[in-house]
């Protein structure tokens, strides 16, 4: 296989004058070329290197942004190892992330220097840059350097460490390598072929590794150009003005332009080749609606251990109860499965993730059979993958019956007037927790409704209302 640096020089050669990274200025699209991105790469890389960066682990906290796309391709081609985390990440969060790992350097936005400068006392040895304040200037020094700019090109070496949680005592850091990013490709382009024709309108956040490999990573394999969202205020317009071709979504977006949908925008929905959607389990009903609006619309399944996608949708397939099928690279289990066939989804391949670091090695999620991702599925013989709920989220009555906590919230949440509802265990029995308006005489007979649904030991036994206050937030 091929290393990002490898890409990179093929691709300065190949597609040098064509159009890559477009971001909005004073409300105007503006281009970079190839040849203008991996220069720009490269002599970022070099003055990282000067400045002694070389293995080392480099933090990304900011916004989306070209810069945060050159230093992400510069630190894992050529440099050491990224880590991205969620620019929403407070202080807090961050002092956990930098107990797991060491980090040599942190690349934040301006409008996170505060929170970067609280830790500077406690971290004296990490060097902290604002990425508005010194890109340019790297970029400059870079230039100037006769240093020679060799590539990481071990597939086995690891390029990015992303975190599971940056708020628990001990965040999870999931190494992956050269070799577990690029795994997938083969089996992605055999069902949908990106090209160099194509056009992808980026929104969600980059240090996700479901947009960071579908988004950004494989688009120096594919060679197709990058429009940037300038605001989540302006998705729709943008969409509309762009009319990409590939654009990777999550349902809670999907539900929004599903709000605002009219005939103009349901063309530029039609005009996308592929239109991904992953994150979070979809709502059938609307998959159904998009879809027999002809729109190309797939949704995805993977997690972060396994380099995002796990199942993806197959063009034109009409089941939709599914949410996906599985990668025919990667080995795809359930574990212990009940009569139902639903157990423990188990993924072994190239893009599973070695385990955890500083837990023990190998922590209990990863074994001999892989990476055990904690939701429970079942598998059909044809690949189809239907998943069923967190493992964690599962409740094992007296009678040793397991009931699977996501279904009864589904049914609780049908009813107009609920806003939340979260179901768990007492006494060995599931009960729930209500957001609603709804009365305790109203709520107990649309209870009976829904128990009227479910065999004995799903049923509901007890339910407890917090009020729902108008214009007020569900926590």
């Amino acid at each position: 296989m091929k290393c990002i640096c490898e890409y990179l020089e093929e691709d300065y050669i190949k597609w040098a004058d064509r159009p890559y990274i477009s971001t909005k200025e004073n409300g105007t699209w503006h281009s970079r070329t190839f040849r203008e991105t991996i220069d720009d790469i490269r002599n970022l890389s070099k003055a990282l290197l000067e400045r002694g960066f070389e293995d080392k682990n480099l933090m990304l906290c900011s916004e989306n942004s070209r810069e945060w796309i050159l230093l992400y391709f510069a630190v894992m081609g050529y440099v050491g190892t990224c880590v991205p985390v969620d620019r929403e990440w407070t202080a807090y969060d961050i002092q956990n992330t930098l107990s797991a790992i060491p980090v040599s350097a942190v690349f934040y936005s301006r409008s996170r220097k505060e929170r970067f400068l609280s830790l500077q006392k406690q971290y004296p040895d990490i060097s902290l840059f604002c990425i508005e304040d010194i890109l340019s200037d790297l970029i400059q020094e870079g230039k100037a350097s006769p240093l020679p700019l060799p590539g990481r090109t071990r597939p086995d070496e690891t390029a990015m460490i992303l975190f599971t949680s940056g708020t628990t005592n001990i965040p999870k850091a999931i190494p992956l390598t050269q070799e577990n990013l690029f795994a997938n490709w083969d089996t992605l382009y055999r069902r949908t072929p990106m090209t160099e024709q194509d056009i992808s309108y980026v929104f969600l956040p980059f240090h996700h590794v479901y947009t960071g490999v579908a988004n950004i990573l494989y688009t120096i394999v594919s060679g197709m150009q990058l429009f940037l969202c300038s605001g989540l205020t302006y998705l729709i317009p943008e969409l509309m003005e762009v009319r990409p071709t590939v654009v990777c979504m999550v349902p809670l977006f999907l539900y929004r332009i599903q709000e605002a949908v009219n005939d103009d925008l349901m063309d530029v929905l039609r005009n996308i080749r592929f239109l991904y959607c992953g994150g979070s389990f979809t709502d059938p009903a609307v998959k159904k609606y998009f879809i027999d609006q002809g729109v190309c619309l797939l949704e995805a399944y993977g997690t972060t251990e396994t380099s995002s996608v796990i199942a993806l949708a197959l063009p034109g397939d009409p089941d939709l109860a599914a949410n996906g099928v599985v990668f025919e690279n990667l080995k795809v289990q359930i574990l212990d499965p009940d009569e139902n066939g639903v157990g423990e989804i188990v993924v072994a391949g190239n893009s599973v993730s070695a385990g955890y670091l500083n837990r023990n090695d190998r922590y209990s999620e990863f074994d001999a059979d892989g990476y055990h991702t904690g939701d429970l599925g079942v598998l059909s013989p044809d690949g189809h993958l239907y998943l069923k709920g967190r493992k964690k989220r599962m409740i094992l009555t007296a009678n040793g019956k397991n009931v699977y906590v996501d279904e009864l919230e589904a049914l609780l949440m049908q009813h107009p007037r609920i806003r939340a509802a979260v179901v768990f265990e007492e006494d060995h029995h599931p009960a729930a927790s209500l957001t609603c308006n709804l009365t305790e005489d109203e709520m107990q007979d649309y209870l009976a409704q829904v128990n009227d649904r479910l065999p004995g030991y799903k049923q509901i036994r007890r339910f407890y209302i917090k009020p729902d206050i108008p214009g007020g937030r569900i926590k």
